[in-house]
């Protein structure tokens, strides 16, 4: 019987370049590209505990999903890999009917060993020999980081130092910090200085009841310690701090606060001070409600320039607040050194007492404070009188109400656009625009339809 060869058809070769070709992208997408990976902790979940997670393992894209459950997760954890822009790492609660997990600092367990050894410091810690750029924590309320409270150690349990914070930046670029609550802790956000922290961004978060718990006089702690560059700060509600300490504490340089609701505290609601770090270091600040606690150990709302024997020697631009003071006698804003600007355009001052203290240079126009508040009429600052024309409304406070002299009386040449206001209790929402730009943190919302 003859053996005939089998032909090969004109589309076998064909075939075989193209399984080659596919071998050869699969080789490569293999070798340069690493897939990200969603962790699950929680409840009927593949981790129990954050700290089965490989967190010094993580890849840029990466999301670490903590699930709400019952019982707090009581651990401490750092991360110290980087994410890239398009790929950021995550750390994100998923809550359950509005609530949303509770990673608690009291007898927490940390899983790690850390290259700078600070663990008395911090609940969860940002960049640790390694940088963590690119990292955003989500959605996840963080409590009891604070100096009455110890966590547990390998060998034995250790106290919290006074300064401990529920979030601690100490190497990282671009991290975000969003929609959690931070409470009982010794600052509920601190930062290190740049470079080594930069573009940080604080959003919707709710911030309250941080600082010294062992000494109420203390006030050396507060609900966020900034020392970073290009800081933003927004959409937040902040409560009254846990003892003496702000509101807000900066040392950093070009940080921006917009769109907060501030409220309260025996301190100063805005503590912008110097750091040796930086020659000269401006502030933006804008369309926020400040408010002024009722029962002080300071009666100065503002502070800018300096409190360590070094000057900011930068401008403090100020435009579209609402500040509102409770006091007979409120200082309204102290300039620390004579190096330091502050410049002011489309902001209402309610209440009783100075505006100034008379130090560095204020300019700017188109304010409005209550007749009460001693002005110098020299600087041309604004005008003032009895009522700025709220809405009666409880739940539409410090909104400007039909006949109000703040409408559309407000300058547009301001530093940045003014494009949200603030919710009382965090976010924010749209500003309406309608041509020239109301005085305040708020746009009257008649005209707008």
């Amino acid at each position: 019987m003859a053996i005939t060869a089998r032909r090969m058809t004109p589309y076998q070769p064909i075939r075989a370049i193209a399984i080659f070709f596919a071998f050869l992208l699969f080789a490569f997408l293999q070798t340069h590209f690493v897939f990200a990976v969603d962790y699950e902790v929680g409840p009927n979940k593949t981790y129990k505990a954050i700290s089965q997670v490989p967190l010094d393992s993580l890849e840029p894209g990466d999301v670490v999903k903590i699930y709400y459950r019952k019982k707090a997760y009581h651990e401490k954890f750092i991360i110290r890999r980087s994410g890239t822009k398009d790929k950021p790492i995550i750390i994100k609660g998923i809550p359950l009917k509005g609530k949303q997990p509770v990673i608690d600092g009291s007898l927490a367990c940390q899983g790690q060993d850390e290259h700078w050894p600070q663990s008395g410091r911090w609940l969860i810690k940002v960049g640790d020999g390694n940088a963590a750029d690119y990292v955003q924590i989500k959605n996840l309320e963080l409590c009891n980081a604070n100096n009455s409270q110890q966590y547990r150690k390998k060998e034995s349990n250790a106290n919290y130092e006074d300064n401990a914070a529920g979030i601690f930046i100490r190497l990282g670029r671009n991290v975000l910090i969003a929609n959690c609550v931070i409470h009982s802790c010794g600052n509920g956000i601190q930062t290190t200085y740049g470079p080594d922290v930069s573009y940080a961004k604080i959003s919707g978060c709710l911030i309250y009841d941080n600082g010294n718990h062992t000494n109420l006089d203390s006030s050396q702690e507060h609900n966020v310690y900034l020392c970073g560059t290009h800081t933003t700060v927004q959409f937040c509600r902040f409560g009254v701090p846990h003892s003496d300490g702000n509101n807000i504490k900066d040392r950093g340089l070009d940080t921006i606060i917009r769109y907060n609701w501030i409220e309260g505290g025996k301190n100063r609601q805005l503590d912008l001070v110097d750091h040796k770090e930086y020659g000269r270091a401006d502030a933006y600040v804008y369309g926020n409600v400040i408010i002024q606690g009722r029962e002080v150990n300071n009666d100065n709302m503002i502070h800018w320039g300096g409190d360590s024997g070094n000057s900011r020697s930068g401008t403090l631009y100020l435009f579209n607040n609402t500040i509102v003071g409770k006091l007979k006698k409120t200082r309204f804003i102290v300039v620390r050194y004579p190096d330091c600007n502050v410049e002011m355009k489309n902001n209402v001052f309610i209440g009783t007492g100075r505006l100034w203290n008379g130090k560095g240079s204020l300019y700017g126009s188109n304010n409005w404070f209550s007749y009460k508040i001693d002005v110098p009429p020299i600087l041309n600052l604004g005008k003032q009188g009895n009522q700025p024309g709220f809405l009666p409304s409880s739940n539409l406070q410090y909104i400007p109400a039909l006949g109000s002299p703040l409408i559309n009386r407000g300058t547009n040449k301001v530093p940045k656009r003014v494009e949200y206001m603030p919710k009382p209790f965090a976010g924010g929402t749209r500003r309406p625009k309608d041509g020239r730009i109301d005085i305040g943190a708020f746009e009257a919302i008649y005209s707008h339809k």
